[in-house]
């Protein structure tokens, strides 16, 4: 049972939120259908996992040279900033922006840093303190 109106309460904002990542994971599918296979290899509830492998999709296309490709799922994310609810807004920072570069080569890092907006730029350098580094 639940103790009180405000277990609800947060209950419900719970819900809310999880209902917007999914919609928010959907339309990222429906926009670029690219990103449908790596995403299927988590579960349909693991909107983490989910939001990380966007994240790898962009960091793929900076790995191969892919820059308008790679300039679309950036220009999307950007964009999305600017009307993203809270819970929008920490899947962008935590499981988009910071998994950036995690599995970037020498040449995307190199090809992809310059391409990244002012906006996610700020937010990655506000996690790891430095550009994604060349090793």
């Amino acid at each position: 049972m639940f103790s009180s109106a405000f277990e609800w309460l947060r209950i419900d904002r719970e819900y809310m939120a999880d209902q917007e990542i999914r919609q928010f994971i959907e339309d990222i599918q429906s926009k670029f259908p690219d990103v449908i296979p790596l995403m299927d290899k988590h579960e349909e509830c693991e909107f983490a996992f989910r939001m990380e492998e966007f994240a790898n999709l962009t960091t793929f296309a900076f790995n191969e040279n892919k820059n308008a490709d790679a300039l679309k799922y950036l220009s999307y994310m950007n964009l999305k900033l600017e009307t993203a609810s809270p819970a929008e807004f920490e899947y962008i920072d935590t499981y988009y922006v910071e998994h950036l570069f995690w599995k970037a080569t020498p040449i995307g890092i190199e090809m992809g840093w310059p391409l990244v907006p002012d906006k996610l730029k700020k937010l990655y350098l506000n996690f790891h303190g430095q550009a994604p580094q060349i090793r």
